[in-house]
């Protein structure tokens, strides 16, 4: 039986947060950066901010929130949610660690900041929200915009992508007016939305959107599993400097294209949304028992236009040798 888990009711100095991270993938990747005990736990959200607000509660003076995700900020309410209201501090790593050329926080900005602070609170506890594995996809292979900076109160936070053509009034309020007009069906966490926008040429819904179209499903799994293991890596590094008990954990899970759902949203039930790994951290284990190559399993893709190409120059090889052009 699967347990759901309220994080503030567990054991930790230390809680890292990946954002949008499913436990299957964290699974198999997890072995190659962090050893521990893993457990899969249910979310109390299939979205950050529900996860925010089911799991924080009250008033938690003994915590500090390092924050890369605007959703947990210390500015202002975001859709009901205040969260300096619930901690002892917010450092809001989102704002000034914004990378404006990435469109998101790199996790070596998370990193900074969390050793600068931790001595300087020795009796207060972490939580450390990384943004990734949460598109955008931070791969040199797979360029994508991601999103513009957020500004607190308004609209959603992490809406919108960098360096999208200008459009004329009802381009601009034509996808306000599918999302209201799609929610209530429950397709909204499928691509019907993304379809609309790719079909009327309109940018992409979203980095993820981004990434779907020019590298489908297969591009967008293998971006994830990137992106995954970047964060991991970073994750593993910051470890080193730790003490204490450490959980690595996420907010929920995400689609990637199964059954045709793309991204997350709020009050799903989809396991696929609310798995979400626990792993109670073992230090014992050196960092350079991760180092060398052979030790690293290799995440490979093959864009389908080059392989496609690659196919077609090999099989004109062919037909020249056997003299027919």
């Amino acid at each position: 039986m699967v347990k759901q888990i309220s994080v503030m009711d567990e054991n930790w100095n230390y809680l890292v947060i990946l954002d949008a991270c499913r436990y299957d993938f964290f699974f198999k990747l997890h072995p190659d950066y962090l050893i521990g005990e893993l457990r899969k736990v249910i979310s109390l959200g299939s979205s950050t901010l529900e996860w925010c607000k089911k799991s924080f509660q009250k008033a938690y003076d003994d915590v500090i929130y390092v924050s890369a995700n605007p959703y947990i900020n210390s500015k202002g309410e975001v859709k009901g949610f205040k969260a300096s209201n619930h901690f002892y501090k917010v450092i809001d790593v989102w704002d000034w660690g914004w990378d404006e050329d990435l469109g998101t926080v790199h996790p070596k900005r998370v990193n900074e900041i969390v050793r600068s602070v931790k001595d300087d609170y020795p009796d207060r506890r972490l939580i450390i929200h990384y943004l990734q594995p949460h598109a955008p996809y931070l791969t040199y292979d797979l360029p994508t915009h991601g999103f513009s900076k957020p500004h607190i109160g308004h609209g959603h936070p992490l809406a919108g992508v960098q360096n999208g053509r200008n459009h004329g009034v009802f381009e601009e309020n034509l996808p306000k007016l599918l999302r209201i007009l799609i929610r209530p069906t429950g397709f909204f966490g499928g691509n019907l939305l993304w379809k609309f926008h790719e079909l009327l040429n309109l940018p992409p819904v979203s980095p993820m959107d981004a990434t779907r179209r020019r590298f489908g499903n297969i591009g967008l799994k293998y971006a994830y599993i990137q992106n995954l293991a970047l964060v991991l890596d970073y994750v593993a590094n910051l470890v080193e400097d730790l003490s204490g008990v450490i959980v690595v954990t996420a907010d929920h899970g995400e689609y990637l294209g199964e059954e045709g759902r793309y991204s997350h949203s709020d009050g799903c039930r989809d396991p696929l949304l609310l798995e979400v790994p626990w792993l109670l951290v073992n230090k014992t284990v050196s960092r350079e028992h991760f180092q060398g190559e052979e030790n690293k399993r290799k995440y490979t893709w093959k864009s389908p236009e080059k392989t496609q190409k690659r196919e077609k120059e090999k099989i004109k090889s062919k037909l020249r040798e056997l003299g027919y052009m």
